[in-house]
């Protein structure tokens, strides 16, 4: 008789189909750097008055990330019994490649198929004054005021260009589409907060009272007609969404931002 097949051990990783294997953050260089140098550097940060909280935090955590000592969970298949010790994550937003890495995959998987549609996309790319960024970067609400300001104006401005392109009576008969995302950090791994969006390069219309939506693409937009150009300021930001942001504790009117599409 043949002998019977050994139990799976706890926390048995060995033989996996799918080639999983856990992540080792000790063996990548940028933990291996910070691991060696954040409490020297945090020290001395305490001497000129200490960090942020949420910097301080965003560096504890992504210490912990990844490390089963730190945490974890084990999993086990109910059909083949196989069990897998997989180890908390961070969950941050600030440079921890694995869950950042996660979190872009989860989002283009969604954004994809179930949010985009099937029409020309235009990236954009929004960025602050240094002196905002550093504002923004520690208020959460003002950065969520400061982007919806930003996806508005994009909105106004293809809706205006519709409006004269497809000789429409009002703007309110288009209807535009975009997705923000908010990026706090450089290359540097400097606080440059800055904002992606993914615009629909057009607008959406409704040719007859029940009919269905069509979409119309619309040209590259001029110079002329991109937020950065002195013209573009003094009109589409200029007045409502910079008199928006500017109400908001910290932040001058002066301080205007720029909005550029990727090329």
């Amino acid at each position: 008789m043949a002998d019977a097949a050994p139990a799976p051990s706890h926390g048995h990783t060995v033989g996996r189909r799918d080639g999983y294997a856990c992540r080792r953050p000790k063996d990548i260089v940028l933990y291996q750097t910070i691991a060696a140098h954040w409490p020297a550097f945090s020290e001395r940060m305490e001497e000129h008055g200490g960090l942020p909280s949420f910097v301080r935090d965003e560096f504890e955590a992504y210490l912990k990330c990844g490390r089963l000592e730190c945490g974890f969970l084990e999993l086990e298949c109910r059909q083949c019994g196989h069990s897998q010790l997989v180890a908390l994550s961070c969950k941050k937003r600030g440079w921890c490649p694995a869950c950042l890495g996660r979190r872009m995959s989860d989002g283009a998987v969604h954004l994809e198929p179930c949010v985009l549609p099937d029409v020309p996309i235009r990236h954009w790319i929004c960025t602050f004054p240094w002196g905002v960024r550093a504002v923004l970067g520690y208020d959460k609400q003002l950065c969520a005021r400061a982007v919806s300001a930003f996806v508005s104006e994009l909105s106004r401005s293809l809706r205006r260009r519709a409006k004269k392109l497809l000789g429409l009576a009002s703007v309110s008969q288009t209807q535009t589409g975009a997705v923000a995302a908010i990026q706090r950090t450089d290359s540097a791994l400097r606080l440059n907060v800055h904002v992606h969006v993914l615009a629909l390069d057009g607008v959406y219309l409704r040719e007859r009272a029940e009919g269905p939506l069509t979409f119309h693409a619309l040209p590259t937009p001029s110079p002329a007609e991109v937020p950065t150009s002195p013209a573009a300021r003094q009109s589409a930001w200029g007045a409502p969404s910079k008199l928006r942001v500017a109400r908001a504790p910290g932040m001058k009117a002066a301080s205007l931002p720029s909005l550029t599409p990727s090329r």
